[in-house]
């Protein structure tokens, strides 16, 4: 099969946010991708509102970070009322380790139409009324049946992405399912325009004695749900809610005390729903891959299910992009499936936790001491912005380093220092791009460095990832994070440490530990009959 042969490399199927960041990775990345939707335009409803600092940082070299942010409301404290409306914890959301803040709030549909405009200023629109239908692959290609008002068409493509939500025509089309549970709870929800002369910044949880419910901030409005009970709307089913039934649970919750109750002017959208935690087997299914929805589900509680599928795209893209362009083996396309079922066990035990102790409606767990220490608070907003997961099983993970802080699997952190001892400082957000590999040479003094050295280092990495790799020499103060051993660091397109290995005080890394990395990871497809 040649490129000829194709109609593109990668076809995502699904233009909310997962696809939308999917495609402009891809694109970023130099591969030919189209995107398809069945919906004749985009949704204006809010459906997923959190953006937390992790998945901001992913989406800032592609243009559209800050945007979002610039858009969003900020989340600055939660604070948690009794069954009488009285405050029984207050949690302020502190800086976490980044350029955004652990979270922010910003109804889904503007950050589709954001990243949205960023794809279509690179020159690809979103398909439209295009219905995807099945689709059938072999060891060369992916034909993908698609349906249009002209009528049905076929899309041959080297890949496919199905990120058409949690009813996937994808991952149905694969024969495959999701694994977990159901909650019992069943929930009411919707998005209620407000009387209000501010910007609002906190979100309210309150442990009724018969319910749990909070609201969260949007510009002129707030995010409101609530658990039902057994004897409310037993019929309902998920869908669009009854406006009269939203407001009649906004009054017997909020409205219920004067100091937690807005005036509302209108509702905007309502739904009934249920949540779920639940995982397919595998997120590569030959040559397709399934990616926010389509592959998992979380509870609602903390905002993972959106950002986990955006970074599932991010994820996905870098190493498309590696096995199209810089002749990494399929495992490397295996590895996608390691990350992700890792990072989904880590979302969704924080979710589940945050879950059950919602829907207990007890506030005794609020009142332990511990929760009120600095160590908990630093750690809740790390959680609360993903600033803190790490990766440990990929084949592509190895550290052979004995001293520092910044592990083979850890997000480098955007604010660690990268200046090379002779200017000023330089952080990780000015230096990541979402496209390159960075080798990273840390060393106490730049005196330490040969050009001899340096050339060993350039060439081995410029030969095996085609010139799609920087060089940096962090040293001086720089080289805090990383002291007392010199190291070599080879930082993967989406931010996170590869390879680490040292040498000790006075000496340098060998460089052969880079290229027997390299040489692991980049010289698969070389193999005759590498798909």
């Amino acid at each position: 099969m040649t490129e000829s042969d194709l109609d593109c490399e990668v076809l995502v199927v699904g233009a909310g946010p997962v696809g939308l960041a999917t495609a402009l990775s891809l694109k970023v990345q130099g591969v030919d991708v189209r995107i398809v939707d069945d919906m004749p335009a985009r949704h204006a409803t809010p459906r997923a509102s959190a953006i937390h600092a992790r998945t901001l940082e992913l989406l800032a070299p592609f243009g559209v970070a800050d945007r979002i942010a610039a858009y969003a409301q900020p989340i600055r404290q939660a604070l948690f009322f009794d069954a009488q409306g009285r405050e029984v914890y207050r949690r302020h959301l502190r800086a976490v380790d980044s350029q955004y803040p652990a979270q922010q709030n910003l109804q889904q549909w503007h950050a589709e139409w954001i990243i949205a405009e960023q794809l279509l200023a690179r020159g690809v629109n979103v398909e439209a009324s295009t219905r995807f239908t099945g689709l059938s692959q072999d060891s060369g290609r992916v034909v993908a049946n698609l349906e249009t008002e002209a009528g049905a068409s076929t899309l041959r493509c080297a890949y496919l992405v199905g990120a058409d939500g949690a009813r996937s025509t994808v991952r149905k089309s694969c024969g495959t399912n999701m694994v977990g549970k159901d909650y019992d709870d069943r929930w009411i929800g919707g998005e209620l325009e407000i009387e209000h002369a501010g910007v609002m910044t906190d979100v309210h949880a309150l442990f009724a004695t018969d319910r749990f419910a909070f609201s969260l901030p949007l510009d002129g409005g707030v995010m409101f749900f609530a658990t039902l009970r057994d004897d409310e709307y037993p019929d309902a089913r998920p869908g669009p809610a009854d406006p009269d039934h939203v407001m009649a649970l906004y009054r017997a919750s909020f409205g219920a005390h004067p100091h937690l109750a807005a005036q509302v002017r209108g509702v905007a959208w309502t739904g009934h729903f249920k949540m779920h935690s639940c995982c397919v087997p595998d997120f590569r299914i030959g040559r397709v891959f399934l990616a926010g929805d389509s592959a998992h589900l979380v509870s609602a509680a903390g905002g993972y299910g959106m950002n986990g599928g955006i970074q599932d795209g991010i994820n996905l893209a870098w190493r498309l992009a590696a096995h199209l362009r810089l002749n990494a083996g399929a495992s490397i396309l295996d590895g996608y499936d390691v990350d992700r079922q890792e990072m989904f066990a880590q979302i969704n035990a924080m979710s589940d936790s945050t879950h059950r102790m919602m829907v207990a409606h007890d506030t005794a767990e609020l009142a332990k001491p511990e929760l009120r220490t600095p160590e908990f608070m630093a750690a809740a907003d790390s959680a609360v912005g993903e600033v803190g997961l790490a990766y440990s099983r990929d084949r592509m993970w190895r550290d052979e380093a004995e001293t520092g802080t910044l592990r083979a699997g850890m997000r480098v952190p955007p604010t660690a220092d990268f200046a090379s001892g002779e200017g000023a400082s330089r952080s990780w957000a000015s230096l990541y791009d979402g496209f390159n590999w960075t080798v990273v040479i840390a060393v106490p003094d730049r005196k330490a460095l040969r050009t001899s050295y340096i050339r060993q280092v350039d060439l081995a990495a410029l030969v095996w990832l085609n010139g799609r790799v920087r060089l940096v020499v962090a040293a001086g103060d720089a080289f805090a994070w990383n002291a007392p051993r010199p190291t070599l660091y080879m930082v993967r397109p989406d931010g996170y440490v590869a390879l680490r290995c040292d040498a000790g005080p006075g000496e340098l890394p060998d460089v052969s530990h880079l290229t027997s990395w390299l040489i692991d990871n980049f010289a698969g497809s070389l193999a005759a009959g590498e798909p």
